[in-house]
């Protein structure tokens, strides 16, 4: 796997030193801006570099770290695309370890010298295969640079399926099981429950369209058996999954393909028992793991191991300096346009360097309401967009997907703003995650590029909607509904009543039109014609490597293959050192408090939001 381009300071959980400084200045940014007119560079410089060193002094020691560093993290439950919202029980100074952070702390400690080796605790990671792909990657790449890897855990699926958790640890160097542990290899499934029957007895009736021989999301309420079509494309796609995942623990334990058929067909394993198959290499507790590694890594007895999250907050000359200088150039950029305006003179225009990072994570919804949190905010989304496009420092756009589909119309919002960035001359490169599928692709399609881990289920180019309809269950319970409206089809997506048949063919025509819209995108982004994009697409789903077979993709890789493409896109040198920076900015500590306060977790309901308050503070600072 490629080494990412760009090494962010202010990036992620992992990173939170870093990171906080990065926010502080942000938040506080309008606030020092107007002290520059009082009382001058050099003072602002002299109270800025106090600031920074006082805060730098209140999080570490004066030990720095050792000259030998053996690296441990435990992966666990609490990984995923973003950090997510901020709450008393997750608070927000103390967010998850995004699948990014993790990808580039690997990647600067492949580099670094000092680092021997990782030693991995792991958990149930809950992640998808994509997002396992990627992290393979991360831990591939790291040992391909001299340095060892080893990872234990108490067992490898316990009393349930394991493959998932396997399949990462296997890219390891050595596997660890706790004495009576399991390894629980047992393969791929996918489980779809159907409840209409459910429904027929408490008198609920589904009433569903779907465009798509394959979209058969519906099913589930409207079926009491999987049809055929659906079986066939669950069962490609198990067995796309199935033989990813079989030739990754076949090359990193050197076994053969038919070698880990037959293993899993024996799962699951006690420690013993996979010991003998080649599993596991050892049988033994983290702490005999852990001493193990100190040796392997030559520390001596005072050395200390050194956590991921320590190592990536850790500021050494190099990066102090960097922080630094990063604030002396937002100082005299704000310079430059004060001194511009004095004279009349538009000011130099920046040079271009920077990749800009979008987020699209979850289900996609329209958003840009009151109180919506979570999920993919297509508002936020878009805004996010069109602020690197308008944005002279931003050379090229990478939009992470990760999300199965939402609203036909939220997405196209998304996909508007997309093509309003190629407009204007701002590549856009689609990095996919463990989803990208239905409206996660109708917001994919358009981009110059689109790159998926050979796992990604992406696709279910397709449509379908309805309502449930209660009238059964309304009479079993005794309870009556009475209707008053004006318009014949006023009440048509009441849940009281079915359609008729002149709603439900309106209704149908509804649904044409949205699949048209799908395949004309798709069509027009993946430069294929409307009939090569339908017979791809009739809602069925595909891995990432079957949908690059089919055109739907271009690259299979991760995040870091996806900024290498945007950097090429928009002409800037492989092998320059190009800053990657998320869109929208990571929020301060500041407003995340008062966010927090407003969402009622540690405090009466706010009238005001953070925004208001920022662009009041800006206002006055303008005065």
């Amino acid at each position: 796997m490629a080494e990412p381009a760009a090494r962010k300071s202010e990036d992620g959980a992992i990173r939170n030193f870093f990171r906080s400084i990065g926010n502080f200045f942000h938040s506080l940014w309008v606030f020092l801006r107007g002290m520059l007119v009082l009382l001058g560079f050099s003072t602002l410089l002299m109270m800025v570099s106090i600031g920074f060193i006082v805060s730098r002094a209140a999080q570490h020691d004066d030990k720095g770290l050792p000259q030998n560093i053996l690296l441990t993290y435990s992966f666990g439950s609490d990984i995923g695309e973003t950090e997510g919202s901020p709450t008393l029980s997750s608070p927000f100074l103390n967010p998850k370890a995004t699948i990014r952070d993790l990808v580039d702390v690997l990647s600067d400690a492949s580099k670094d010298k000092r680092v021997k080796g990782l030693v991995a605790k792991l958990g149930d990671i809950k992640l998808s295969v994509a997002q396992i792909q990627e992290l393979r990657n991360a831990v591939a790449s790291f040992r391909k640079a001299d340095k060892f890897a080893y990872v234990y855990a108490d067992s490898y699926g316990d009393m349930s399926p394991g493959m998932g958790d396997y399949y990462f640890a296997s890219s390891f160097a050595q596997l660890w099981v706790q004495p009576v542990g399991f390894v629980s290899l047992t393969g791929v499934s996918i489980e779809t429950p159907f409840v209409r029957g459910f429904f027929d007895k408490v008198g609920v009736e589904p009433q569903f369209g779907h465009k798509g021989l394959y979209k058969s999301a519906p099913e589930t309420f409207t079926a009491t058996d999987m049809s055929a079509p659906n079986r066939e494309a669950m069962a490609s796609l198990v067995a796309d999954i199935s033989g990813q995942i079989s030739a990754g623990i076949a090359a990193d334990r050197k076994l053969t393909l038919d070698e880990v058929a037959k293993r899993i067909d024996n799962a699951p394993y006690t420690d013993k028992t996979a010991l003998e198959a080649k599993l596991v290499d050892k049988i033994g507790y983290y702490d005999e793991l852990l001493e193990a590694a100190r040796k392997e890594a030559g520390l001596v007895k005072d050395d200390e191991t050194v956590e991921l999250g320590e190592y990536a907050g850790d500021i050494d000359d190099e990066g102090f300096k960097g922080v630094f200088e990063e604030i002396k150039g937002e100082v005299k950029k704000e310079m430059d346009k004060a001194e511009a305006k004095k004279k009349g003179t538009p000011a130099k225009a920046p040079e271009v360097k920077k990749i800009a990072l979008v987020m699209g994570v979850g289900e996609i919804s329209a958003g840009g309401r009151p109180g919506h949190a979570g999920g993919f905010d297509a508002a936020e989304v878009s805004e996010a967009i069109t602020d690197a496009t308008d944005d002279d420092e931003i050379a090229a756009i990478v939009f992470r997907v990760d999300s199965p589909g939402g609203s036909p119309t939220a997405s196209e919002t998304v996909h508007r703003a997309i093509a309003q960035a190629q407009k204007k001359g701002k590549p856009v490169i689609v990095s996919m995650g463990g989803y990208a599928a239905s409206g996660g692709y109708w917001v994919s399609a358009g981009a110059d590029k689109i790159v998926a881990q050979p796992g990604t289920v992406t696709g279910s180019i397709g449509v379908f909607g309805g309502k449930f309809v209660f009238a059964g269950l309304w009479e079993k319970l005794g309870v009556n509904w009475v209707n008053i409206s004006q318009g014949e089809n006023a009440d048509m997506w009441s849940f009281n009543r079915k359609f008729t048949d002149a709603e439900f063919a309106k209704f149908e025509a509804s649904l044409d039109g949205i699949y048209e819209g799908f395949l004309e995108r798709v069509a027009q982004g993946r430069k294929m014609t409307r009939d090569q994009a339908d017979a791809i697409g009739q809602g069925r789903v595909w891995t990432g490597r079957q949908a690059k077979e089919r055109g739907l993709v271009d690259e299979l890789g991760g995040l870091d293959r996806a900024v290498e493409l945007a950097k090429e896109a928009a002409k800037i040198d492989p092998k320059e050192d190009t800053e990657v920076v998320e869109y929208p900015a990571p929020k301060s500590t500041i407003v995340k408090l008062i966010e927090l306060a407003k969402g009622g977790a540690s405090a009466p309901k706010l009238d005001i939001s953070a925004d208001e308050i920022r662009q009041a503070v800006e206002t006055a600072m303008k005065q």
